[in-house]
Protein backbone atom coordinates (compact mmCIF):
# COMPACT_ATOMS: atom_id res chain seq x y z
CA UNK A 1 0.00 0.00 0.00
CA UNK A 2 2.61 2.14 0.98
CA UNK A 3 4.68 1.62 -2.16
CA UNK A 4 1.46 2.49 -4.32
CA UNK A 5 0.71 5.08 -2.42
CA UNK A 6 4.89 6.61 -3.18
CA UNK A 7 4.42 6.05 -7.13
CA UNK A 8 0.97 7.98 -6.90
CA UNK A 9 3.07 10.80 -4.96
CA UNK A 10 5.60 11.06 -7.68
CA UNK A 11 3.73 10.32 -10.85
CA UNK A 12 3.18 13.65 -13.16
CA UNK A 13 0.40 12.03 -15.74
CA UNK A 14 -2.44 14.55 -15.50
CA UNK A 15 -0.64 17.24 -13.41
CA UNK A 16 -1.56 19.66 -16.72
CA UNK A 17 -5.12 18.55 -16.91
CA UNK A 18 -5.22 19.78 -13.55
CA UNK A 19 -3.63 22.52 -13.61
CA UNK A 20 -5.88 23.57 -16.69
CA UNK A 21 -9.01 22.54 -14.46
CA UNK A 22 -8.23 24.52 -11.54
CA UNK A 23 -5.34 27.00 -11.79
CA UNK A 24 -6.31 28.74 -14.70
CA UNK A 25 -9.79 29.50 -14.38
CA UNK A 26 -8.86 31.11 -11.01
CA UNK A 27 -6.29 32.73 -13.22
CA UNK A 28 -8.88 34.13 -15.08
CA UNK A 29 -11.00 35.29 -12.68
CA UNK A 30 -8.64 37.24 -10.66
CA UNK A 31 -7.83 38.88 -14.33
CA UNK A 32 -11.09 39.90 -15.40
CA UNK A 33 -12.05 40.77 -11.51
CA UNK A 34 -9.23 43.40 -12.24
CA UNK A 35 -10.15 44.70 -15.52
CA UNK A 36 -13.76 45.44 -14.43
CA UNK A 37 -12.03 47.14 -10.68
CA UNK A 38 -9.65 49.06 -12.99
CA UNK A 39 -13.13 50.02 -15.27
CA UNK A 40 -14.83 50.98 -12.02
CA UNK A 41 -11.75 53.57 -11.12
CA UNK A 42 -11.53 54.67 -14.81
CA UNK A 43 -15.21 55.86 -14.32
CA UNK A 44 -14.77 57.32 -11.13
CA UNK A 45 -12.05 59.23 -12.24
CA UNK A 46 -13.53 60.48 -15.20
CA UNK A 47 -16.19 61.47 -13.46
CA UNK A 48 -14.33 63.45 -10.76
CA UNK A 49 -12.55 65.36 -13.75
CA UNK A 50 -15.75 66.01 -15.48
CA UNK A 51 -17.50 67.77 -12.08
CA UNK A 52 -13.99 69.79 -11.23
CA UNK A 53 -14.28 70.94 -14.61
CA UNK A 54 -17.91 72.12 -14.41
CA UNK A 55 -17.07 73.63 -11.39
CA UNK A 56 -14.10 75.41 -11.62
CA UNK A 57 -15.63 76.56 -15.47
CA UNK A 58 -18.79 77.96 -13.48
CA UNK A 59 -17.09 80.06 -10.73
CA UNK A 60 -14.90 81.52 -12.85
CA UNK A 61 -17.98 82.74 -15.53
CA UNK A 62 -20.27 83.33 -12.82
CA UNK A 63 -20.20 87.00 -13.71
CA UNK A 64 -22.54 87.09 -16.79
CA UNK A 65 -24.97 84.50 -17.71
CA UNK A 66 -23.77 84.92 -21.49
CA UNK A 67 -20.46 84.69 -21.09
CA UNK A 68 -18.67 82.32 -22.99
CA UNK A 69 -18.47 78.84 -20.40
CA UNK A 70 -15.43 77.39 -21.77
CA UNK A 71 -13.24 80.25 -22.81
CA UNK A 72 -14.73 82.93 -20.66
CA UNK A 73 -15.41 85.30 -23.67
CA UNK A 74 -18.20 87.98 -23.44
CA UNK A 75 -20.33 88.31 -26.08
CA UNK A 76 -20.82 91.53 -27.96
CA UNK A 77 -24.38 92.33 -26.50
CA UNK A 78 -22.38 92.41 -23.34
CA UNK A 79 -21.03 95.45 -24.10
CA UNK A 80 -23.41 97.36 -26.29
CA UNK A 81 -26.72 96.29 -24.52
CA UNK A 82 -28.28 94.71 -21.75
CA UNK A 83 -27.62 91.32 -21.38
CA UNK A 84 -30.47 90.45 -19.16
CA UNK A 85 -28.69 89.95 -15.40
CA UNK A 86 -29.63 93.38 -14.34
CA UNK A 87 -27.93 96.00 -12.13
CA UNK A 88 -28.18 94.44 -9.28
CA UNK A 89 -28.46 91.16 -9.85
CA UNK A 90 -25.90 89.84 -7.20
CA UNK A 91 -28.24 91.24 -4.59
CA UNK A 92 -31.95 90.38 -6.22
CA UNK A 93 -31.30 87.18 -8.37
CA UNK A 94 -28.40 85.61 -7.19
CA UNK A 95 -29.71 83.68 -4.76
CA UNK A 96 -28.75 86.84 -2.08
CA UNK A 97 -31.42 86.44 0.36
CA UNK A 98 -30.94 82.61 1.18
CA UNK A 99 -28.12 83.74 3.98
CA UNK A 100 -30.98 85.20 5.60
CA UNK A 101 -33.18 82.46 5.45
CA UNK A 102 -35.92 84.11 3.13
CA UNK A 103 -35.80 81.84 -0.43
CA UNK A 104 -37.02 84.05 -2.84
CA UNK A 105 -37.03 83.77 -6.64
CA UNK A 106 -33.86 84.43 -8.54
CA UNK A 107 -35.66 85.89 -11.68
CA UNK A 108 -34.24 82.71 -13.83
CA UNK A 109 -30.53 84.51 -13.39
CA UNK A 110 -29.24 81.76 -11.58
CA UNK A 111 -31.28 79.04 -13.97
CA UNK A 112 -29.85 80.79 -16.69
CA UNK A 113 -26.18 80.72 -15.74
CA UNK A 114 -26.88 76.84 -15.06
CA UNK A 115 -27.99 76.01 -18.14
CA UNK A 116 -25.05 76.48 -20.09
CA UNK A 117 -23.69 73.88 -19.12
CA UNK A 118 -26.14 71.47 -20.85
CA UNK A 119 -26.74 68.03 -19.62
CA UNK A 120 -25.52 68.81 -16.46
CA UNK A 121 -27.34 71.82 -15.53
CA UNK A 122 -29.50 69.85 -12.87
CA UNK A 123 -26.74 68.98 -11.20
CA UNK A 124 -25.43 71.96 -10.41
CA UNK A 125 -25.97 73.68 -7.11
CA UNK A 126 -24.91 77.65 -6.41
CA UNK A 127 -24.51 77.93 -2.39
CA UNK A 128 -24.55 81.98 -1.77
CA UNK A 129 -22.93 81.93 1.86
CA UNK A 130 -23.00 84.82 4.03
CA UNK A 131 -18.74 85.32 3.50
CA UNK A 132 -17.80 82.51 0.29
CA UNK A 133 -20.21 81.96 -2.60
CA UNK A 134 -19.56 78.23 -3.85
CA UNK A 135 -20.49 76.19 -7.00
CA UNK A 136 -21.15 72.86 -5.87
CA UNK A 137 -21.32 70.30 -8.77
CA UNK A 138 -23.08 66.58 -8.28
CA UNK A 139 -22.53 63.80 -10.62
CA UNK A 140 -23.71 60.30 -10.52
CA UNK A 141 -23.21 57.65 -13.41
CA UNK A 142 -24.34 54.07 -13.53
CA UNK A 143 -21.83 51.25 -14.14
CA UNK A 144 -22.60 48.97 -16.68
CA UNK A 145 -20.89 45.76 -15.77
CA UNK A 146 -22.00 42.66 -14.99
CA UNK A 147 -25.00 42.10 -11.72
CA UNK A 148 -22.14 39.71 -10.75
CA UNK A 149 -19.98 41.55 -10.83
CA UNK A 150 -21.69 44.83 -9.42
CA UNK A 151 -22.38 42.24 -6.23
CA UNK A 152 -18.53 41.42 -6.02
CA UNK A 153 -17.88 44.80 -5.98
CA UNK A 154 -21.03 46.06 -4.20
CA UNK A 155 -21.32 49.25 -6.40
CA UNK A 156 -23.73 49.92 -9.24
CA UNK A 157 -23.07 53.51 -9.77
CA UNK A 158 -19.91 55.67 -9.38
CA UNK A 159 -20.45 59.60 -7.73
CA UNK A 160 -18.07 62.72 -7.57
CA UNK A 161 -18.44 66.10 -6.33
CA UNK A 162 -16.37 69.16 -6.63
CA UNK A 163 -16.93 72.65 -5.10
CA UNK A 164 -15.04 75.99 -6.58
CA UNK A 165 -15.80 79.40 -4.67
CA UNK A 166 -16.78 82.04 -7.07
CA UNK A 167 -14.26 84.02 -9.18
CA UNK A 168 -16.62 87.40 -9.14
CA UNK A 169 -13.59 90.44 -9.67
CA UNK A 170 -16.37 92.86 -9.45
CA UNK A 171 -17.44 91.55 -6.79
CA UNK A 172 -13.99 91.49 -4.69
CA UNK A 173 -13.73 95.29 -5.95
CA UNK A 174 -16.97 96.49 -4.90
CA UNK A 175 -16.69 94.59 -1.23
CA UNK A 176 -13.03 96.12 -0.84
CA UNK A 177 -13.98 99.71 -2.07
CA UNK A 178 -16.81 99.16 0.37
CA UNK A 179 -14.31 97.91 3.25
CA UNK A 180 -12.37 100.66 2.72
CA UNK A 181 -14.90 103.47 2.53
CA UNK A 182 -16.38 102.09 5.95
CA UNK A 183 -13.28 101.68 7.38
CA UNK A 184 -11.98 105.53 6.52
CA UNK A 185 -15.66 106.59 7.52
CA UNK A 186 -15.48 105.03 11.17
CA UNK A 187 -11.72 106.62 11.70
CA UNK A 188 -13.87 110.23 10.95
CA UNK A 189 -16.05 109.86 13.48
CA UNK A 190 -14.07 107.72 15.55
CA UNK A 191 -11.58 111.03 15.56
CA UNK A 192 -14.66 113.33 16.67
CA UNK A 193 -16.09 111.09 19.95
CA UNK A 194 -12.99 109.40 21.08
CA UNK A 195 -12.56 112.87 22.79
CA UNK A 196 -15.98 113.72 23.54
CA UNK A 197 -15.63 110.17 25.90
CA UNK A 198 -12.42 110.88 27.67
CA UNK A 199 -12.96 113.71 28.54
CA UNK A 200 -14.11 112.16 32.07
CA UNK A 201 -10.97 110.55 32.61
CA UNK A 202 -8.97 113.89 31.97
CA UNK A 203 -11.01 115.86 34.47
Amino acid sequence: MRKIMDQFKHDTRGSFTLEATLIFPILLILVLLFVFFSLVIYEKVTLQYKANQIATRMAHTWGSSTMNIETGELNKSDYIINNGDGLYWRITSNNGFNKFGLNLSDNGVVSKKKDRVGQYAGNVTFDNGLFVQEIVVSLDKNLALPSVISDIFGVSKVGATAKHPVVDQTEIIRNTDFMLYGFDLFKEYAAKYIPFFNRDDES
